[in-house]
């Protein structure tokens, strides 16, 4: 299907600009490397020389930064560019509405849904599910396989991929008086807030004793582990692979990078940047930048790293 620039306006901010005709079209979209005439294209805000992007690029629509204002004047005649202020934004909300097909509202047959279940409207529900007692709000998405124990809730416009497992029973032991393992209780509930992305073959435990709560916004990442009692604020960042031990509370605006690892129990301040591969022991302050294993402050870990390669190559290392 073709859509043309003027079709597009409605995703536009007020301050947005467009030189050329309205009449252009775009028909696809693609990576840098398969851009064609017919693809709407983008310039990224970090690109070094997005003028020369620009110049070079084959396709007749692109987004671009608004720092090539300046350049105006020489743009190509034959091209259609938007300046905004976040080129990435735009193209991501045009893509997904014109080119991204989400699964349409409905129940697949196959599905096993509890009778005391509280489905929302417009719910989406894909193959082999297991729905279990619990609450599910509008426009919320379950694609196939997914396990949604008893004493759930989730909110709203939540989209939960293939394969994620949410509210089985945590991983508590006590032992006994034999030194043998017994099973501490794990009877708490989980809470999925509204507008929450959880990625395939995720599991998110119940609460041993009180609420594993996920926050607004959250984004979670494929193959995460998040234990009971875990607080997740919200528009948080938890990205592939990342294992997040019981009775961690996570504030707002947290990005965890992927293979990272939590221990039990800490509290993470809001805004802070977890380093990819770290492991956590200790609780941090809010705003801040860590990596490693254990985990440290990112100009920490680097002057250590560049005093080390000093003993290693000589005083003269740059």
């Amino acid at each position: 299907m073709q859509y043309k620039v003027c079709d597009i306006q409605k995703y536009l901010n007020s301050d947005d600009i467009i030189y050329g005709s309205m009449d252009r079209y775009f028909t696809n979209v693609s990576d840098k490397d398969n851009v064609k005439e017919d693809t709407l294209d983008w310039i990224h805000s970090n690109n070094l020389d997005p003028k020369n992007y620009l110049d070079n690029s084959k396709a007749n629509v692109i987004i671009a930064p608004k720092s090539l204002q300046s350049y105006s004047d020489s743009f190509p005649p034959e091209k259609t560019i938007i300046l905004t202020d976040n080129p990435m934004l735009l193209f991501s909300r045009i893509a997904r509405d014109l080119f991204v097909k989400m699964p349409e509202p409905g129940i697949h047959n196959s599905a096993y849904i509890h009778p005391e279940a509280i489905i929302g409207e417009n719910v989406h529900i894909g193959a082999f599910c297991y729905i279990g007692k619990c609450s599910i709000g509008a426009n919320t998405i379950i694609l196939n396989n997914v396990t949604i124990e008893d004493e759930v809730s989730i909110g709203e416009n939540v989209y939960i991929k293939n394969g994620a497992r949410i509210g089985q029973t945590g991983f508590g032991f006590v032992k006994n008086e034999m030194g043998e393992w017994e099973k501490f209780p794990q009877i708490g509930n989980v809470i999925i807030e509204d507008n929450v992305e959880i990625g395939a073959n995720t599991c998110i435990d119940r609460g041993a004793l009180s609420t594993t709560t996920i926050g607004y916004g959250t984004k979670i990442d494929n193959l995460v582990q998040i234990a009971h009692n875990v607080r997740i604020g919200k528009n948080c960042i938890i990205t592939g692979n990342v294992s997040i031990a019981g009775s961690c509370n996570i504030g707002d605006n947290v990005w965890i990078g992927a293979s990272s690892t939590l221990k039990n129990g800490l509290n993470i301040g809001p805004n802070s940047f977890i380093s990819m591969g770290s492991v956590v022991i200790n609780n941090l302050p809010p705003n801040s930048d860590v990596i490693g294993n254990p985990a440290e402050p990112k100009e920490q870990y680097i002057r250590k790293r560049i005093s080390l390669f000093k003993i290693i190559k000589g005083d003269n290392y740059e």
